[in-house]
């Protein structure tokens, strides 16, 4: 028995056999062939570009019906790429001339790709490497399977399984609820990338950024997978089970105690009400907030309509996308595009050098107004919406109040142009702002002014301030939400909003995390958004909380230098007791 640390997304813990797939594309060795060999190389990858292609259409052709529409999308794109010759022929000639391995020349090809897409400046296509990288690797994971003996049988009842893998692709997405597996591991991803959101989605336990660890899991082991600790046990013995099973009982248990909790009022023990709403990403995440008791949508991730496909989203798909959701809550705030830094396939990792820093580059609002064209198309499908319930509109990573002019004469003229077709919207949409950026959080009573309401980023807040970059995992044990900047910046937005009677919420992952929901009161918050299987734990908290009682902790833990200390404060806010004893 052997433990292996990651962090861990999801909630809960699972137990079940390991099934390994996919190597790192990155990671591959290099080896050379003799010139006798070079014509059977060119025959397996002909061969495995075939499987791969074949598998691809056949999992495109099974998609659930209850799949998110996107991963169709995700799964052309990648039948496209497979099946375009120039990668035959770019990484059969590869193999002729320099005699490489075909798994080798496909990893030298791919490198060559990537070159081309670092280089690029437009955010978007560059994001495209992603999908590349998850082609190549299903296309050596099939070279993989025809060298070995030891092939997985794809008739497996696989039920119950942990899928371990290098990353996620659409492909895995798929046979993974198709196939029921239990929880999965990964080498890459981060609390706060696309795999987490995976498993959010999903309601299950996982570990992401093992960092190659997963190498020394086998396939058939049994696995242990604890999302509550970022654990995964290899081969636990008896004792460790039995543990295990008790935490699974004691979870399930206040799972269901939770849930309890879905209709009743989240209103403090001194009376303070509060507000709890989802952050969701596709139209098919509405169930599960409607199930956790959402009060409404205050986050609608609309850059996830935008990804891994072949053209942009229509005017009508991104209608009919947020009129799905518009229909089922009362309230949705639709964020407009936020293209960039870890919205991408990958979950925001680049292999190699990058011209630029993507997340101060062309990004979210400043990419919006670049290509004014897509963002028009995404205001009016937004103001379409608004005939079919109350919506409001946010925008993301304002910085100065020069952006915002800009955006309000685009959307000005949006709504002219729909008068004058005659087109029935809400001309009362409520325009509000992203506070994200140090800049505007530090200006915050400017833009509380300006706009309808404000909704704390604390997730691009926490890694603007502190300069760090919050997907790296290399320095993303210095992301830090309780630092006295941040508290400071997120008082000063909750203040500004305050002395101009404007509702201000908090979407980023703080909102989402029971261990700052006293604390958020403390600063005055009463708007929370998160993601929706948050919702009861938090609603639970709030009910449990005596906002009045928090005050000498709040002024302490912000006035506080010490980092350690500050956790010590916190923790003692959590507890029970909130006696105003000295913390040593």
């Amino acid at each position: 028995m052997f433990y292996l640390q990651g962090a861990g997304v999801g909630s809960g813990i699972a137990i079940g056999t390991a099934y390994v797939i996919q190597q790192s594309v990155v990671g591959a060795a290099m080896r050379r062939v003799g010139k006798d060999q070079l014509a059977r190389e060119i025959a397996r990858l002909e061969s495995a570009l075939k499987s791969t292609s074949a598998n691809l259409e056949k999992v495109r052709q099974e998609v659930p019906d209850n799949a998110p529409k996107e991963i169709a999308a995700f799964l052309d794109a990648h039948i496209l790429m497979v099946n375009d010759p120039t990668l035959h022929e770019a990484t059969a000639k590869i193999i002729q001339e320099d005699q490489f391995c075909a798994e080798s020349a496909l990893t030298m090809h791919r490198n060559q790709l990537a070159e081309v897409f670092e280089n690029m400046e437009d955010e978007y296509l560059r994001s495209k490497q992603g999908d590349v990288d998850q082609v190549i690797q299903q296309i050596h994971h099939q070279l993989l399977i025809h060298e070995s003996s030891d092939s997985i049988d794809s008739n497996d009842n696989l039920d119950g399984c942990i899928l371990v893998a290098h990353d996620l692709t659409p492909a895995d997405t798929v046979q993974f609820m198709k196939m029921k597996m239990s929880a999965f591991v990964t080498n890459l991803g981060s609390p706060i990338s696309h795999v987490a959101i995976l498993a959010g989605s999903l309601k299950m336990p996982a570990v992401v950024g093992l960092h190659g660890a997963v190498r020394h899991i086998a396939h058939g082991a049994t696995i242990a997978v604890d999302a509550d600790t970022g654990s995964v046990i290899v081969n636990p013995d008896a004792a460790t089970l039995a543990k295990l099973a008790v935490r699974r009982e004691e979870h399930a248990r206040l799972q269901t105690e939770l849930l309890a909790l879905r209709d009743v009022e989240p209103l403090t023990l001194d009376g303070e009400q509060t507000s709890l709403l989802a952050n969701v990403e596709l139209p098919e995440d509405v169930e599960y907030a409607q199930q956790s008791g959402a009060m409404g949508v205050g986050l609608y991730r609309t850059e996830y309509l935008y990804m891994n496909r072949v053209h942009l989203p229509t005017e009508e798909e991104q209608f009919q996308a947020y009129v799905h959701v518009v229909k089922s809550l009362k309230r949705v705030t639709i964020r407009t595009l936020d293209l960039g830094a870890d919205k991408q396939v990958d979950g925001g990792r680049k292999q190699g050098n990058v011209a630029i820093n993507p997340a101060l580059g062309l990004r979210a609002v400043r990419l919006c107004l670049r290509s004014l064209g897509t963002f028009r198309a995404q205001l009016r499908a937004i103001y379409r919406a608004s005939a079919f319930g109350e919506v409001q509109c946010m925008i993301p990573m304002l910085s100065n109040l020069d952006e915002l002019k800009q955006v309000m004469s685009v959307i000005d003229e949006v709504k002219r142009e729909l008068d004058s077709e005659h087109v029935v919207y809400d001309p009362t949409v409520k325009i509000g702002g992203m506070i994200e950026v140090p800049a505007a959080a530090i200006t915050a009573d400017q833009f509380a002014e300006q706009l309808d309401f404000l909704s704390i980023g604390t997730n691009d807040l926490i890694q603007y301030t502190l300069a760090i970059d919050r997907v790296d995992d290399e320095v993303n044990y210095l992301y830090d939400p309780l630092h006295t900047s941040i508290l400071r910046l997120v008082k000063n937005v909750i203040d500004a909003g305050s002395k101009h009677g404007k509702s201000v919420s908090l979407c980023g992952e703080m909102a989402s995390d029971p261990k700052y929901t006293r604390l958020l009161l403390g600063l005055g918050l009463r708007v929370f958004s998160m993601d929706p299987g948050a919702i009861p734990q938090i609603k639970q908290v709030i009910r449990n909380s005596d906002v009045g009682r928090t005050g000498e902790y709040i002024s302490e833990i912000m006035d506080c230098a010490d980092a350690s200390r500050r956790v010590r404060l916190l923790q003692r806010l959590n507890s029970d007791s909130v006696e105003a004893a000295s913390v040593n």
